[in-house]
């Protein structure tokens, strides 16, 4: 390996001066730059002004027979597809703003050993809860009642009498559709 070094360090002396020339050849300075490339100025980019109008509703003639689009309010979407989970799980979901109204539950499906005791736990505005189990599919929920939670509870454990239950393997799948409340 000791011989081959002054080649290398011939090699990088040589592209160190190619690459200096190179960059003294292409600068201002240069005597020999073409005319074309010089300028005395940098570019300038003009834009066209534009005079600025306000329109007047006065001026503004609409038609009677206009149609008014009246903005929907906004929907938001909790969902999950196919959470797997082992044992006991809760899922707490995040509402946005403070409440949420006007729940539909699109679908909620839960597998595992006994999955039937999974569900979604919503606790209304006035302390209320309400629980949804698996098999629930475009479930629409009082408009106006205002929920400040909604929880997934996952179950899926094998139970035994005379021993501790076993954890097993689940998993959830859930979509629910609301509108948020600012207070």
């Amino acid at each position: 390996m000791h011989k081959h070094w002054k080649p290398f360090l011939g090699g990088a002396v040589v592209m160190l001066a190619v690459v200096a020339g190179v960059y003294l050849f292409l600068s201002k300075g240069n005597p020999w730059q073409p005319t074309f490339l010089k300028s005395e100025t940098p570019f300038k980019q003009e834009t066209p002004s534009m005079p600025e109008v306000s329109p007047n509703p006065a001026d503004i003639n609409i038609p009677p027979d206009a149609v008014t689009i009246t903005p929907l309010p906004s929907l938001r979407i909790l969902q999950g597809d196919k959470v797997s989970f082992e044992g006991k799980k809760e899922l707490r979901q995040v509402i946005a703003g403070r409440l949420a109204q006007g729940l539909v539950v699109v679908n909620f499906q839960a597998t595992g050993e006994h999955a039937e005791k999974s569900a979604i736990r919503i606790v209304w505005e006035n302390g209320e809860v309400e629980m949804i189990y698996p098999g629930t599919i475009d479930r629409k929920l009082m408009p106006e009642k205002r929920a400040k939670e909604i929880t997934i509870l996952g179950y899926s454990m094998n139970e035994r009498r005379v021993f501790q239950d076993l954890p097993r393997k689940g998993s959830l799948t859930w979509e629910i559709r609301y509108q948020p409340v600012e207070i």
